[in-house]
């Protein structure tokens, strides 16, 4: 049983970095990561899926090293990360997501469920055949998030824990 969780504006809020991020400037980025915001609601289902041996899978499009820096910095638990660089075609295409279950051997695509604040995400859960959930909490494209129509659509970090409750029938 798999999560597939995008990191940025899913997980934890970076938009103070996104213009040095564009601009390619790292080490500006690396230095605001302490001042990113963990979305209220997001570690208590992430550690919610791990008390219940879920395996989760960080699904980004950032490079590895801002992934890991961000991942370590926040103490955010995972078992496996697929970044930019790990497959050669990346979200909207089913790739990184199925790298992503493969790292934490889910074979069967109706156990995992993606969740992500952009349009690719979605597209990209569609093509990998997995459930997705557009989060919309820390989209800065809502119009095309819903457009592109995921399978649930939810508003707020809490809405996570019942949403793996439901579809992997815990208590």
């Amino acid at each position: 049983m798999a999560l597939l969780f995008d990191l940025d504006q899913t997980i934890i809020d970076s938009s103070s970095a996104e213009k040095n991020r564009k601009s390619g400037q790292w080490s500006a980025v690396y230095a605001l990561i302490p001042q990113f915001k963990l979305y209220p609601g997001v570690m208590e289902a992430l550690q919610f899926a791990k008390a219940n041996d879920l395996k989760i899978c960080i699904v980004t499009s950032s490079p590895s090293t801002y992934c890991q820096k961000v991942l370590d910095h926040w103490k955010i638990p995972y078992d496996q990360k697929v970044c930019y660089h790990d497959t050669s075609k990346r979200k909207p295409y089913p790739d990184p997501l199925a790298r992503g279950m493969e790292l934490i051997e889910c074979a069967e695509t109706t156990n995992a469920i993606s969740f992500g604040d952009r349009a690719i995400d979605i597209q990209a859960s569609k093509a990998a055949n997995v459930i997705s959930v557009g989060c919309t909490w820390g989209s800065s494209e809502i119009n095309e998030l819903k457009a592109s129509n995921p399978d649930i659509i939810i508003d707020s970090p809490k809405e996570l824990i019942p949403i793996i409750k439901k579809h992997y029938k815990l208590k």
